[in-house]
């Protein structure tokens, strides 16, 4: 083809056609150009297909994730209104001062179980490196940032302070009133019990019926909110995700 141009240059100088001359080096420029231009669209067609092809690869990657992540936050719920319904069973046999029963050990022991789930950033973090500006849609890519940035270091710091609140409560308060905090943790981690040491004497304790009737304040503030506002965000993410992926396919 190069070949074929220098030809054609040769012979219109060889004539001195100064005029057909210019006219075909302009149009020699222009089909260069243009050449320039469809290979410069054509390498961008090939590097938009490359990225959509990874932005794919890491949203059915955040979708197991995050599905995943759900599945522990829901199964965090359970546990957490399991030890809600513990309280309010207490607190309502210690107002009636109704007398002690066996049953009652296996309540004191859940009323201070807990679990609180924040999500798992290995794929975020993967996503991060390679840069967010891989997912196309501004809507999700910002929910996937606010998720994973001050929402996530916010379920931290509430499942935290819950955490340090019962630990206060093991070495301050428990160790005066029970045998031991959540005996048969090590053989049943979610039927845990403690016994009262003198169950008349706990009934009348101001310092622990404060912690009783408070706790479930609490817990609504540090664990039951926060885990319920994650689920919501989880479940908006889970459905961008997936009308993303249609988009994709």
């Amino acid at each position: 083809m190069i070949k074929f141009f220098r030809n054609i240059r040769k012979k219109l100088l060889a004539e001195g056609n100064t005029s057909k001359y210019l006219k075909y080096a302009i149009g020699e420029i222009i089909l260069v150009v243009i050449g320039i231009l469809i290979a410069l669209q054509i390498n961008n067609w090939n590097e938009d297909r490359k990225d959509r092809k990874l932005e794919k690869e890491f949203l059915v990657a955040l979708k197991e994730t995050l599905n995943r992540d759900l599945e522990r936050n829901l199964a965090s719920q359970k546990v957490n209104q399991r030890a809600l319904n513990s309280m309010g069973i207490l607190t309502k046999h210690i107002e009636q001062d109704l007398p002690y029963n066996d049953s009652l050990k296996h309540h004191f022991g859940a009323m201070s179980n807990f679990h609180f789930w924040d999500l798992s950033e290995s794929v975020f973090e993967s996503l991060k490196a390679k840069g967010l500006d891989l997912i196309s849609n501004n809507n999700l890519r910002d929910s996937l940032a606010l998720a994973y940035g001050n929402h996530n270091k916010s379920i931290n710091f509430a499942g935290f302070r819950y955490h340090d609140y019962m630990d206060h409560a093991i070495f301050n308060i428990f160790n005066n009133h029970f045998k031991e905090a959540w005996g048969n943790a090590v053989n049943s981690p979610s039927a845990t019990i403690m016994e009262p040491l003198d169950y008349e004497s706990l009934k009348s304790n101001k310092e622990f019926m404060y912690f009783l009737k408070t706790l479930p304040n609490l817990h609504y503030y540090k664990l039951t909110t926060p885990l319920k506002d994650t689920q919501i965000l989880l479940e908006r993410l889970l459905f961008l995700i997936d009308k993303e992926l249609k988009k994709l396919d």
